[in-house]
């Protein structure tokens, strides 16, 4: 009975956490795409890819899960580029891209 109590909360805890990750995922896909539209660049593949995970304090100093995103974007559509979306618990912190062709 004990065994399956834990077996439960620990099946309950894996979705909390995958379904958690995949909203912030969510997110931080929407802000790029925003920022890549705004600066009228071209978002390859429409997806971002975790790349970094830790824990870090935020400016209230509470510990925050921080997750940093990798994606490409295309200028000119000649050459791919890449870029990282940073996010600090639910909030996108920052979105760098590497320097980019302008025609």
């Amino acid at each position: 009975m004990l065994n399956d109590l834990v077996v439960i909360s620990l099946l309950l805890l894996a979705y909390w956490y995958w379904y958690t990750a995949q909203s912030i995922k969510a997110m931080a896909l929407q802000a790029t795409k925003a920022r890549c539209a705004a600066l009228e660049l071209l978002m390859l593949d429409d997806y971002v890819a975790l790349s970094r995970m830790g824990l870090k304090k935020d400016t209230a100093g509470k510990w925050q899960v921080y997750r940093c995103y990798a994606f490409e974007f295309a200028s000119t559509g000649d050459e791919r580029y890449n870029g990282v979306c940073t996010v600090l618990g639910n909030r996108v912190l920052s979105i760098e891209m590497q320097p980019y062709r302008i025609e």
